[in-house]
């Protein structure tokens, strides 16, 4: 089978969208399944270019260039951007509330997103593309939103199947902020594009149950987790520790509602009632944190001076590293009730990075029931300061407990998962023939 992989975030991007993506890419002609990727290329984004070395050579990739408008509005007023965060960031810092207010309201008037422009400029050299190789079905992931819409449009043209692969719900997302006029557009497309693929992809339990009862039993919905590559973690030496010293990672992007907050304030309480543990205690934030949190992180490095580290954005095999060199690592999910079904990407490196992990999110949700399967971990609500304080106390005790007996991580390897993409692609092609 050959089939058209449409996914505007994809290698040199990088962060934590692409992986999903670049590996099933990768893997997925040893399932028999050739692929050719259609991309986006924004060469203001965060970008990772040691990831095109795992682009097989056999795998052809074209990418159209595109740059949202809110975005380079957005860079073109850009002072120089600090070394640990993005130009969108450091403009951000500097800029007029009543500026945020505008691109705000302009940034609603994109749809379904701001990749909008991308999809209508990548039509024709999908179209191009299905034609001159022969393409038999087309998988979309998402977000952004555009590549299904996109997807939905090529299927319906070139009668192709159409397999859309949702890494995030959108608007029963817990970060969906569009304005409430919106609404009831983006529902609207959201149900013609459930209802126009020939089968359906999402990465966690409630993700799946969520989209399955949106359809009501139309499309199978099949869940595919994220997971990790074994091929990431050979050869790779954990980042040194500083001798004497607790290490607690997070390794990755801080999006929507997430933040460190939480975690300052449980850091705060524990140094303020043992003040020597502030000789051991090191919280080393690796990646993207967005220029809202500039603020708090000041006054809490002024309080606690050499507790926090920022590492800033780091090449993924960087970012393994500092995985695997971690006392304690610390996922963030927040959102509260709402963001149950949040699975980030990353919970899987850290099961095989097979280190304690400290979750800040809801004790019922996904992120939740895996860790307690699968790795040594604690989790607290994201308003329960004394809770979190006193799973960081617990970890520089040394008193995190071991891995549970059942745990296999090997569950999420990308090779298998990649496996059983290929037998559901293969499956909803022959429903659709037949």
């Amino acid at each position: 089978m050959k089939i058209l992989l449409l996914s505007h975030y994809y290698p040199p991007m990088g962060g934590a969208g692409v992986q999903r993506t670049l590996k099933f890419s990768k893997y997925l002609g040893a399932e028999g399944v050739q692929v050719s990727v259609l991309a986006g290329d924004d060469p203001g984004y965060t970008r990772d270019d040691s990831l095109l070395a795992e682009i097989p050579p056999d795998v052809p990739v074209e990418r159209v260039t595109h740059t949202p408008l809110l975005q380079r509005l957005v860079r073109r007023r850009a002072a120089p951007a600090p070394a640990a965060d993005s130009a969108a960031a450091a403009a951000k810092a500097t800029r007029p509330a009543w500026r945020d207010a505008a691109l705000a309201a302009w940034g609603s008037l994109q749809w379904p997103d701001g990749q909008a422009g991308w999809a209508r400029r990548a039509h024709a050299v999908a179209t191009r593309l299905v034609r001159e190789q022969g393409l038999e079905l087309i998988l979309s992931s998402a977000p952004p939103v555009s590549s299904h819409r996109l997807a939905a449009r090529l299927a319906r043209e070139l009668r192709l199947p159409w397999v859309a692969d949702w890494r995030d719900l959108w608007t029963d997302n817990p970060a969906y902020a569009a304005p409430a006029w919106r609404r009831a557009a983006d529902r609207a497309l959201e149900t013609r594009l459930l209802d126009s693929a020939a089968g359906v992809v999402t990465v966690t339990p409630t993700l799946q149950r969520v989209l399955a009862a949106r359809l009501g039993g139309r499309r199978e919905v099949a869940l595919i987790p994220n997971g990790y590559d074994e091929v990431d973690f050979a050869a790779i030496e954990p980042v040194p520790a500083e001798p004497g010293t607790f290490r607690v990672v997070h390794a990755g992007t801080l999006y929507g509602h997430q933040s460190p907050l939480p975690l300052l304030l449980a850091a705060d309480r524990l140094l303020t009632a043992q003040p020597a543990l502030a000789q051991r205690l090191r919280l080393r934030l690796v990646g993207l944190v967005g220029a809202r949190f500039e603020t708090m992180l000041a006054e809490f490095a002024a309080v606690h001076p050499g507790v926090l580290e920022r590492r800033g954005y780091v090449e993924h095999h960087q970012a393994v590293a500092e995985m695997q060199g971690a006392d304690l690592l610390l996922l963030i999910i927040g959102g509260g009730a709402a963001a149950r079904g949040v699975l980030s990407g990353k919970v899987f490196e850290y099961l095989r990075a097979r280190r304690p992990v400290l979750l800040i999110g809801p004790t019922d949700g996904d992120a939740a029931q895996l860790l307690r399967a699968h790795a040594a971990s604690r989790v607290a609500e994201e308003g329960d300061v004394a809770g979190i304080a006193a799973a960081l106390s617990a970890a520089l005790a040394g008193g995190y407990g071991t891995v549970p007996d059942a745990a296999r991580p090997e569950l999420f390897e990308r090779r298998a998962l990649t496996a059983q993409l290929a037998v559901f692609l293969q499956r909803c092609a022959e429903r659709r023939r037949g």
